[in-house]
């Protein structure tokens, strides 16, 4: 009797099990086997889970990828302006060995025609493996047998899948175009920006020019590595026009020569490739302006639509062009009035009164 009971206990937990895979499989909140389809909606919790489905399982021939900077970058824009079929694959906080694993499983999976790859500095100069959790490795490669991570997992079941079937049955899903965007969610004004932000006191000991380079060649070699690979793919990189509160920590804590030294890097050794355009948008005469920001260096949607735009019209940094450049953002830097951002009464320690959402 009891080899009975237990045997039926036992057949009825493997069915649960069973059940619950399924369900997994069918939902799919990763989209892992496939895209929603009707009448399921799409909820964009994770992108470090669900980029890998995007790669894999959607048709195009263009990717956007980079850091919480590139969120808002709308793909219709792109494929507009482009004439592409473009997908957005962003990591908030990521590092470039998260790049590099997602890059490679488009390349795997498309011919990819371009790559928009925003090479933010704070980044460039973080370790290449400096990933804020780690990447769930299961979703990314082409090992089947590991999948049980996925179809078997509590959160996934629970968490994804009911989110996904709570925005099925209210009609709440998002669209494909809005994933993981946030730029309808803050507030971008010269105060919110302010009250994100702690001024360093000035740092006696200035950082060398060369503090960062060992992480940069790194990082910098990530990103060769596939301009290289792909000679037939354009790869559009640019750095990201971080706010002057950024140039304001970096004079005071003490790492602007390390700075320097790295747009420098970056201005002389992307435009000789015949495959790269790179676009420095390390101070813009249209970004300046705090009221284009969150905090000290996530910009509007206002900001991403105008660089998208930008690119579209425009070749990139030429050799030509590359001095008068540098010489333009160094010296506005250099000599720009940072005191005017404050009050006069938190000129040397600002507040902190609100702070970003810590997974952007």
């Amino acid at each position: 009797m009891y080899k009975k009971y237990l045997t039926g206990m036992l057949a009825g937990l493997l069915s649960l099990l069973l059940l619950s895979g399924a369900l997994v499989a069918v939902i799919d909140p990763s989209f892992h086997y496939h895209m929603p389809f009707e009448p399921v909606k799409a909820v964009y919790l994770n992108e470090r889970y669900q980029n890998a489905g995007l790669a894999r399982n959607l048709d195009y021939d263009t990717v956007i990828i980079g850091s919480s900077v590139t969120a808002n970058f709308r793909p219709s824009q792109f494929n507009a302006l482009f004439d592409a079929q473009t997908v957005k694959l962003t990591f908030p906080g990521g590092c470039f060995s998260d790049f590099q694993t997602a890059l490679n499983l488009c390349f795997s999976r498309n011919d990819v025609k371009r790559v928009f790859w925003s090479l933010d500095p704070n980044l460039l100069m973080s370790p290449y493996d400096k990933e804020p959790t780690p990447l769930p490795q299961y979703l990314y490669n082409e090992n089947p047998f590991d999948d049980v991570k996925y179809l078997f997992n509590k959160d996934v079941l629970l968490e994804q899948c009911g989110e996904s079937m709570l925005a099925t049955l209210r009609g709440t899903g998002e669209t494909l175009d809005d994933a993981f965007t946030w730029d309808t969610k803050y507030e971008f004004s010269h105060e919110h920006s302010l009250w994100s932000y702690v001024r360093p006191d000035w740092n006696e000991t200035p950082e060398p020019a060369d503090a960062y380079d060992a992480i940069i060649d790194r990082n910098l070699k990530c990103v060769l590595d596939f301009v290289k690979a792909h000679p037939n793919t354009e790869f559009y990189l640019f750095t990201p026009p971080y706010s002057m509160l950024y140039w304001d920590r970096v004079f005071r804590d003490g790492t602007y020569a390390a700075v320097m030294a790295l747009y420098d890097r970056l201005l002389t050794e992307l435009p000789p490739y015949e495959n790269i355009h790179y676009y420095c948008f390390a101070i813009d005469e249209v970004t300046i302006p705090l009221g284009n920001y969150t905090d000290e260096v996530h910009f509007s949607g206002e900001i991403s639509r105008y660089l998208a735009e930008y690119m579209a019209q425009n070749p990139g940094v030429t050799e030509e062009i590359r001095p008068a450049m540098h010489a333009f953002f160094r010296n506005l830097a250099e000599n720009y009035d940072f005191d005017s951002m404050f009050p006069m009464s938190l000129r040397e320690h600002p507040r902190r009164v609100r702070i970003l959402d810590p997974n952007y």
